[in-house]
């Protein structure tokens, strides 16, 4: 659909990420939470003139199916094409709440995507290699055990604690 705006609805998807961290990072979506996503979805997704040829229940399947395909292209892996990055595993609805399953993303990644920085950008700011910030961004990175100078410039080039990396 042209003039489609992904990223407002990415932002909204992001912002629910946090939340979910505390519930392995699952979260539940109540009533009120769910009227609120589907006035966006349909803001940034359903020309006004076609809205009524919707039923509740297809619009439903529409955003959810939205909210499981929502990605950002990450274009500082594998040359130009970039990396895809999936925030939401799965999406399921009963009815009353809306049930969202993130995907698991490090800290320093997230944080990173939240900016809307490129690993190149984080780079230059830490005064460091791009693989340098790739290596800090995989899930099996443990930065305490990181030096913490180069933890100190992440935290700094990320615009954040180091302990909120850390987490």
């Amino acid at each position: 659909m042209s003039g489609f705006d992904k990223d407002a609805f990415w932002l909204k998807i992001l912002s629910l990420y946090h939340e979910s961290k505390d519930n392995n990072y699952i979260l539940r979506l109540d009533e009120e939470q769910i009227r609120e996503l589907k006035a966006l979805y349909i803001d940034v997704y359903i020309p006004m003139e076609k809205l009524a040829y919707y039923e509740d229940e297809t619009l439903m399947r529409k955003m959810m199916t939205a909210i499981a395909s929502v990605y950002k292209v990450d274009k500082d892996t594998m040359g130009n094409s970039g990396e895809i990055v999936q925030l939401v595993n799965t999406v399921n609805y009963d009815g009353k709440n809306m049930y969202i399953r993130f995907a698991k993303i490090s800290p320093v990644k997230m944080r990173r995507l939240e900016l809307g920085k490129s690993r190149q950008q984080i780079a230059e700011r830490m005064g460091y290699s791009v693989s340098a910030v790739k290596n800090c961004e995989a899930s099996f990175c443990d930065l305490t055990r990181q030096p913490e100078q180069l933890v100190r410039k992440l935290a700094r080039a990320l615009e954040c604690e180091p302990e909120t990396l850390m987490q």
